[in-house]
């Protein structure tokens, strides 16, 4: 693959973007990365933001070449290294948007917290770990029961998962070896984005495996059809003939830029700010500028700006263009365009817990082994060389096997536990100044995942064992919501962070539940064969008071799974977005990213976002007459 470097130099031209309004100019007969030259074009679509949703859109509007697109992305290409293409060399930490610290935490011992989000042409999934997990059926359905005009349920969302994916099988006897079992019915074969399952196992992995049935964690057939409670193979975004990541610049740019003369890319550039026509609320375009600070400059758009900035970010550009909560925009003297309570709120994450581990007599090799031993380590390099096999088809630190949990397989209580949660009020778990239209949501919302809490089908939680020195225990349901909101009215500056984590009790309760349904796989024969023993301070921690205090000083807030700060609920239950993802109040804006979503879901987000992103642009292309594929 040519090196993104080399492209730099060789297409950073002074070429104008493909409208009428634009300067006469030759047209380039593939897709552009732009600079700052041509300010005041004009495109059909602006899109700000290059992750996951902004590059799928580019893809599938620049299909009909009559139409132009401008993505505006903050960071910048990858170069190719090995820390992001390559598995078991992970190190993506180059392209972590700088400085993101939360507000201290008040359900979290007051502690200021770093969080994680991509600074780089393909967001996200250019620095993720490589899980490709969808979430469960009722999440999808419960999204579309929220909505005044609903249009999203899991049988809507299937046919773009399977356009969005191309699965490459294992070898079958791989396969049957280690668990590996999947529906074709559920599995895409001929879109952009690769993955398969890692042609590799930790031996400590089988215990685990064993383990986890043996506390009542059954094998999943598949994790992607909809169910995924049990124990399952992790499928992994790549490329099964090369072993390396795929991820969107690869398969919703690379692979079209030969093709796409209209579709333009402007990296290391920041939206400060939407501006629309006059007084009315139609959008006009975007302000820019760069992200290492210099001049605004300003690009038009003829049929819409999409935002897709992430769920940090998306608000902030919306606050910044008047988009948002009328106190918030009258504190820093921003015109209000749009007065939406909900921009910037419902902030969600799923919070993760590392368990430190010792071992007597732990199975090797196991993932510390990559670190550890120097010899295991170009051994399994040189196989991944030669026969792109081996420890290095895994992401660093992690294993293959993954539970999904229940609360009902969580705990005996989870009935008290849910029945606690209904007799709350739900304003005790907010701030005391929330909109009404905000609680409305939040009351919704809670009661959908309750609900999910109560089905025993839908994971609340996740655990992991990698097979080395920790174990990883994930909440991905929690009630607790948090905010993002601009501190200033410089584009540059990181808005204030807070996840508010924990501060819901419930989430106190399930997360208490989900460690000890880890301490009881662990204390399993399977597992007691290696000798593990908690190290300081979990190990102390023993009644629900005492693991309640070690959570406040122990749960990272954030998984870089933040969402939902721009959601896609009615306007009176607090929404930014309808149905069709349109910004309420304005015309010709909509937002296209994580930040559209109600609530989490039980997966990763990867998967959920290149299929959302295929739907969008088929709305999209419906609304402006644009061919469909």
């Amino acid at each position: 693959m040519p090196s993104v470097r080399g492209h730099l130099l060789g297409a950073l031209l002074l070429l104008a973007p493909l409208s009428s309004a634009a300067p006469s100019r030759r047209a380039p007969k593939h897709a552009t990365i732009v600079n700052r030259q041509w300010s005041n074009a004009t495109y059909d679509f602006i899109i700000a933001g290059a992750g996951i949703a902004g590059l799928t859109l580019a893809d599938r509007l620049t299909e009909d070449p009559n139409i132009s697109v401008l993505v505006i992305e903050a960071g910048p290409f990858d170069w190719g290294q090995e820390g992001i293409l390559v598995p078991g060399s992970y190190q993506p930490w180059w392209f972590f948007w700088p400085n993101l610290v939360t507000v201290p935490q008040e359900g979290l011992n007051n502690r200021e917290i770093g969080a994680i989000a991509g600074q780089v042409v393909g967001g996200g999934s250019t620095i993720n770990a490589m899980v490709y997990v969808r979430g469960d059926t009722s999440d999808y359905d419960d999204w579309g029961s929220l909505q005044e005009k609903p249009n999203m349920s899991w049988q809507k969302m299937l046919p773009y998962f399977l356009k969005s994916e191309n699965f490459t099988a294992p070898d079958a006897r791989f396969a049957a070896q280690n668990n590996i079992t999947w529906n074709p019915a559920v599995r895409g074969s001929s879109g952009p984005l690769q993955y398969t399952y890692p042609p590799h196992s930790y031996p400590g992995g089988e215990n685990w495996w064993n383990a986890a049935n043996a506390v009542g964690l059954p094998a999943v057939e598949d994790p992607l059809a909809g169910n995924k409670a049990g124990v399952f193979a992790m499928p992994s975004v790549m490329d099964a003939r090369t072993m390396t990541r795929s991820y969107a610049k690869i398969n919703h740019y690379d692979r079209v830029s030969q093709a796409r003369p209209n579709y333009h890319i402007l990296p290391s550039n920041m939206v400060s700010r939407v501006i629309f026509k006059g007084n009315c609320k139609t959008v006009k375009g975007v302000e820019y500028l760069p992200t290492a600070g210099g001049d605004v400059v300003t690009a038009f758009a003829t049929k819409e700006v999409i935002i897709a900035a992430g769920g940090f970010n998306t608000p902030k550009i919306l606050q910044l263009s008047g988009v948002g909560p009328k106190p918030l925009l009258d504190k820093f003297g921003i015109k209000v365009i749009s007065n939406l309570p909900g921009v910037g709120q419902n902030l969600q994450d799923q919070p993760t817990l590392t368990v430190p581990y010792t071992f007597t007599a732990n199975a090797e090799p196991n993932t510390d082994s990559l670190v550890n031993n120097a010899t295991y380590a170009a051994e399994q390099r040189a196989l991944y060389e030669t026969e792109k096999k081996g420890a290095f088809t895994v992401i660093s630190t992690l294993g293959t096997n993954i539970a999904g949990v229940t609360l009902k397989a969580a705990t005996p209580d989870f009935l008290d536990i849910i029945s606690t949660a209904r007799a709350a009020n739900p304003a005790d778990s907010l701030p005391a100044d929330v909109d009404p239209t905000v609680l409305a949501g939040y009351t919704a919302q809670r009661e959908a995942i309750l609900s999910q809490y109560e089905n025993g089908k839908s994971s609340v939680g996740n655990i992991h064992w990698g097979t080395g020195n920790n174990a990883l225990v994930y909440h991905l349901k929690p009630l607790s919501r948090g905010s993002v909101n601009i501190v200033s009215t410089d584009p540059l500056a990181n808005p204030a962070i807070d996840f508010r984590t924990a501060t819901d009790p419930t989430d106190q309760a399930v997360y208490t539940a989900l460690l000890r349904k880890n301490r009881e796989l662990f204390a399993t024969p399977e597992m007691q064969v290696f000798g593990p023993s908690e190290a300081s301070p979990f190990a102390e921690a023993q009644t629900d008071e005492e693991i309640y205090a070690l959570l406040r000083d122990q749960i990272n807030p954030s998984n870089a799974h933040q969402c939902c700060t721009a959601a896609m609920l009615p306007r009176s239950l607090g929404g930014v977005v309808s149905a069709e993802q349109k910004v309420y109040g304005v015309g010709g804006l909509r937002v296209a990213d994580i930040s559209f979503w109600p609530f989490q879901t039980g997966g990763s987000p990867t998967g959920t976002m290149y299929a959302a992103a295929e739907r969008l642009a088929d709305m999209i292309k419906a609304d402006h007459g644009i061919s469909r594929n």
